[in-house]
């Protein structure tokens, strides 16, 4: 007897928000890793058991807080292995299609030079085993919004084999591009002037996409008032109408600034130059690349995901928003391994999965501090789950560990418990055991250019003071000569 099951199999990394505090040098000091999770089945019926863990982590070097070229990024060897003993104790032969998701791309992984990807270059590096022997694997891409936590429910549901089917986007859509121009407006009076026009709240048969908006205000009658930068005659801007194209050009008006507010408004007028027409396909992939490394299902699945995803939508306007495809998903596309594997009846495989490991830096210690996470919960899933070994090969030192009980090792670190401890494994790496938080002047936080502003100036005044007391000086002695 033969049955087919789908069994996903998730290790997890996502990044998280840039923080960059206002330092002397104005220099970024902290960066967000990628976490990780432990592997999880989500299909309760089936009868894959977890016999054994490993978790190795190869840590021997740091990834830089960011890089110029893309050889010496794939030159950082960080890495994590979950190396997983599975059993088949059925009487049924299982064939499983496994998901991998292996985080977005690192915030120190992007370059200067801004036609480089790297969405897919750091996932080429290593190979998913099968008892030993490499398999087959394809790369692929799911919507991922930054700082949002990872819903396995929805974000597996963001992959598909084909072009999504949704109530409203299909790859037919009509969409219809409407390019505009501003003219008239007296620029050098009004330098912050701005046009807008108003949306009536509903749904209805269209979507509107506006690229360059720059603001949203609410009216009195519950219209939504958008609009774009108006600093400029002759500015050209484009409209997008997904759906029913408009009956009526929008009743677009030129105000003093980004207020748009009716007592504003002023003279000048947006004149239509242009139409286009295309389906939502051709819209969804009008920046699509071969190169990328993401397949036109998944470009296309992305497009949607993000139009449709209720945190882009005004309530009850119909406004979308497509940011993220606009800037070709950089940074913003979860990326997953899919591959396959078959256990007979009784049968034991062990699968090897690696991926690039990225921490979040600290630059804030003496010397540098680096924490990775690993979500250990999601491997609960599992319908059994045997003992877990925790290997961490580095030089460095664990300074901190959210789990008890690691043995210094030659080579590192490691950990051996049966079954799954309570929460999450994170843990820090520094180049000392005991790195040293430095107790932060008032000048750490004020730019070098303004100390130097400050520092002329107060030399000015000093100079000033010094000499109006050297003439006081001066006239005084000359006043006692005459007497």
């Amino acid at each position: 007897m033969k049955r087919t099951l789908i069994s996903l199999l998730v290790l997890l990394l996502l990044a998280g928000v840039l923080l960059v505090p206002a330092n002397a040098n104005s220099a970024q000091s902290k960066w967000e890793g990628v976490d990780q999770s432990g592997a999880i089945i989500v299909d309760g019926n089936s009868p894959i058991v977890v016999e054994r863990e490993v978790l190795t982590f190869d840590l021997q070097q740091f990834p830089q807080s960011y890089y110029r070229e893309v050889e010496d990024f794939l030159a950082y060897t960080g890495k994590v292995t979950a190396e997983y003993t599975f059993y088949n104790p059925s009487d049924m032969t299982v064939t499983a299609t496994l998901l991998f998701p292996f985080g977005c791309e690192a915030q120190y992984g992007i370059f200067y030079d801004e036609s480089t990807r790297l969405d897919h270059v750091d996932a080429e590096k290593y190979d998913i085993l099968i008892d030993g022997e490499p398999i087959e694997k394809t790369l692929r891409h799911s919507l991922s919004f930054w700082g949002s936590q990872f819903d396995l429910e929805t974000d597996l549901g963001l992959l598909s084999d084909s072009f999504v089917q949704d109530d409203f986007y299909s790859p037919d859509l009509t969409v219809t591009k409407y390019t505009f121009r501003v003219s008239g407006v007296d620029t050098e009076k009004y330098r912050a002037a701005d046009v807008a026009f108003d949306v009536p709240q509903g749904m209805g048969s269209y979507r509107i996409y506006f690229p360059d908006q720059e603001g949203a205000h609410t009216q009195k009658n519950k219209e939504m008032r958008i609009g774009t930068s108006a600093r400029k005659n002759g500015r050209e801007f484009d409209l997008y109408v997904f759906g029913t194209p408009f009956s009526a050009m929008p009743e677009w008006k030129v105000y003093e600034n980004g207020g748009v507010e009716d007592k504003e408004e002023i003279a000048g007028s947006v004149q239509l130059v242009g139409t286009a027409t295309m389906t939502f396909k051709e819209f969804a992939l009008s920046n699509w690349s071969e190169d990328s490394g993401v397949s036109q299902v998944d470009w296309y699945n992305a497009t949607v995901a993000e139009v449709t995803d209720e945190r882009n939508h005004y309530d009850r306007y119909p406004i979308a928003e497509a940011g993220r495809h606009a800037s070709g998903f950089r940074g913003s596309l979860m990326r997953w391994y899919q591959y396959q594997i078959e256990l007979a009846p009784g049968e034991r495989a062990v699968n090897a999965v690696t991926a690039p490991l990225y921490p979040a830096i600290d630059l804030g210690y003496e010397p540098d501090v680096y924490t990775y996470t690993y979500l250990l919960s999601p491997a609960r899933t599992w319908s059994s789950f045997g003992a877990l070994e925790i290997v961490i090969n580095t030089p460095y030192f664990v300074t901190e560990s959210s789990l008890e009980g690691f043995e210094k090792t030659e080579t590192g670190y490691i950990l051996k418990r049966d079954g799954l401890p309570d929460g999450e494994l994170v843990f820090t790496l520094s180049e000392s055991e005991n790195p040293v938080k430095p107790v932060k002047k008032v000048t750490d936080f004020i730019p070098i250019e303004l100390i130097i502003s400050f520092s002329l100036i107060g030399l000015g005044a000093l100079l000033l003071i010094t000499g109006g007391v050297v003439v006081t000086v001066l006239i005084v002695r000359s006043k006692r000569k005459k007497k």
